[in-house]
This record gives C-alpha cells, sequence and structure tokens, in this order.
C-alpha cells in the first residue's frame, strides 16, 4: 500500500480543522478571491471608524488596558515576523511549486494562521476586546472560502503529492513536530522585498490603533461610546 492510499485508508487521519478541500465552482473560486482585498480594505476601513467613535470602558492606563496592549504588540509582531518567514519559502513559487518545508511543513497555510494572529494583535492594542473578537468574527467567516479555493487549484494543479500534503498535514494550526526545514533555500529579494514591506503593516496598524485610543483617553477623539 503506498502512502496516499494508506492516507485514504484511515490509517493516516485528516487534520484538516474542517477546511477540507471541497468543490468550488470556477465561478465562485474566482468571484471570491476578487472580493478578498475589496472586502478586506472594506473591514479595516470599518474597524478605523469604529475605533474613532469608541473607547475601551477600562481605563488607559489600568492594569487590564495595559496588559491587552503588551499582549496586542507580541502578537503583531509575532504576526508581522510569521508572514515574513513564511513569504520566504512561497514567494515567487506559489502554485508553481508544492512547498512543503519551513513554516508549510507544519501547516498549509501558515500566511493566513500568522496573519490570523497579527489581526487581533492589532485589535487588542485598541485596549478592548470587542475590536480583535470583530477581526476574528471576520476572518472566520470568510477567509475558510479563500482557503478552499486556493486548494483546490494546488490540487488540480499537483495532483497526488497535494492530496498526500493533505492528508498528512493541518490545514491552519501548526503541528510543530512535524517541523523541517531545508539547509539552503532559494528566495527570490525582488519578491521577498515586496512581501516584507506587506507584512510591516501589522506593525504599523497596531502602532496607529494605539494612538487612537490614546487619543480619546486624552479626549482629543470624542467617545460616542464604550466597549469591553
Amino acid at each position: 500500500m503506498n502512502s496516499l492510499e494508506a492516507a485514504h485508508s484511515g490509517l493516516l487521519p485528516s487534520t484538516d480543522f474542517l477546511l477540507d478541500v471541497e468543490a468550488v465552482s470556477p465561478l465562485k473560486r474566482v468571484a471570491a478571491e476578487r472580493r478578498r482585498r475589496p472586502l478586506t480594505v472594506f473591514f479595516g476601513v470599518l474597524v478605523g471608524l469604529m475605533l474613532a467613535v469608541t473607547g475601551s470602558r477600562w481605563s488607559a492606563h489600568s492594569l487590564v488596558s495595559e496588559l491587552l496592549f503588551l499582549t496586542g504588540v507580541c502578537l503583531a509582531a509575532v504576526g508581522t515576523l510569521g508572514r515574513t518567514w513564511s513569504n520566504l519559502f512561497i514567494s515567487g513559487y506559489k502554485t508553481k511549486v508544492l512547498i512543503q518545508t519551513g513554516p508549510y511543513s507544519m501547516c498549509r497555510n501558515p500566511l493566513y494562521f500568522f496573519s490570523a494572529i497579527g489581526m487581533v494583535g492589532i485589535g487588542l492594542c485598541s485596549g478592548t476586546l470587542s475590536i480583535p473578537l470583530m477581526m476574528i468574527v471576520f476572518f472566520a467567516a470568510y477567509y475558510p472560502l479563500i482557503i478552499r479555493c486556493e486548494e483546490q487549484r494546488l490540487a488540480e494543479t499537483h495532483g497526488d503529492d497535494y492530496e498526500w500534503y493533505r492528508c498528512t498535514t493541518p490545514a491552519f494550526w501548526p503541528q510543530f513536530a512535524s517541523y523541517q526545514e531545508p539547509d539552503t533555500y532559494t528566495m527570490l529579494p525582488d519578491v521577498m522585498r515586496k512581501n516584507i514591506v506587506d507584512a510591516f503593516w501589522f506593525v504599523a496598524l497596531a502602532a496607529i490603533t494605539h494612538v487612537l485610543a490614546h487619543l480619546h483617553a486624552i479626549q482629543v477623539l470624542p467617545e460616542f461610546f464604550q466597549v469591553w
């Protein structure tokens, strides 16, 4: 019995976190991927407006507020470094090569995993729990569809190799024990440079979020209502 047959026979459990590759029509796939950036921008503007008119129920210098900010900064940094690390392996390759080393040996979608961490970090820098909760709901509602679309394309391109990878590697939550890395790796500097700039936005947005929270605290910005 080969490895792929073993996976299908149940000897190797699938750990897909409810993100199994399922049939997504070409039209739906194209529509979902085209809407990703506009929807993300729209949601970002919505969160920005909410940050501009709401304050935290915790005082600016309370222990809870300081802990939320500290946690948010750490998570935003993890998101930034994690996306940079993941892009180091995937930049310039995308669907052309099936990457299964580095962060991609622990889960199939490390870019989205670290993006989710960074989003939560940005939200926590507001000194609230409501903002990061909104971000989690948005991510959980839309991005699984994007992941399925991308994984279907990989399955069509790489066939049995991808099916084996899918059956042995978690979709979202990293399996740290399975980590593997090559002794050397070739990256494309121009693509990597652009992705470093892209990842930096997590830190910048975390800082902007904290500044807005501080402006509310010193009553420069009005608070129409407060949230936890």
